[in-house]
């Protein structure tokens, strides 16, 4: 009998406070997708059904390449308890599962999920191809409604020109593409850049 690779994750917390960040030692999903509905969920998404299940309060679970981004409705007392509960139910699906999304999942998206996955599909396509030149890239940290709040990281987090790119280029191209959006909001701790691109 063969034993059981063990599945390494460690927990992040985030800039937003009541966000942690799950990296998986491997690959969950090609692409990146945002899930708040808990019944879509359970139909189409067993990983983030059973998040939502042993997870009291969670907002929305977004699972991208080898990350699950976790979003609280309220910023959790202890964060090493809710750490330990999604870190653990992450593990235990894996070890039974690797079906993370079921396939349609995303035609099947609607409501704000759907809006922000269209959002996120500009910052992959458009966006991050483009910032990359300059060591940087953007993410969708969280979203309220037809709100989104994105962070901008590596040579953009710090950058004197940070806020024009998140003003003129960020906001600009998600509107154009994604109009049903709403608020567009900077979620990045900019002083804590360190490697700003001159």
């Amino acid at each position: 009998m063969s034993e059981e690779k063990k599945i390494h994750i460690t927990a992040e917390p985030q800039a937003i406070p009541s966000n942690c960040l799950f990296r998986v030692d491997r690959s969950l999903h090609v692409g990146s997708l945002y899930v708040s509905n808990k019944e879509w969920a359970q139909t189409w998404s067993p990983l983030a059904a059973a998040l939502f299940d042993a997870l009291e309060g969670l907002k929305g679970v977004r699972v991208s390449g080898t990350e699950v981004l976790i979003s609280m409705a309220m910023v959790p007392r202890d964060w090493r308890e809710v750490a330990r509960t999604g870190g653990s139910t992450i593990r235990d699906f894996l070890n039974k599962s690797s079906e993370v999304f079921k396939p349609g999942a995303i035609e099947a998206l609607e409501g704000h999920d759907l809006m922000r996955n269209k959002a996120q599909v500009i910052i992959d396509d458009t966006l991050n191809p483009g910032l990359a030149s300059h060591g940087g890239w953007v993410e969708i940290q969280a979203s309220d409604g037809k709100d989104l709040f994105i962070s901008m990281g590596g040579g953009c987090q710090g950058c004197g020109s940070a806020a024009m790119t998140m003003k003129q280029g960020v906001e600009v191209a998600i509107r154009n593409e994604v109009p049903e959006v709403e608020g567009i909001h900077d979620a990045t701790d900019h002083a804590a850049g360190v490697n700003p691109y001159m």
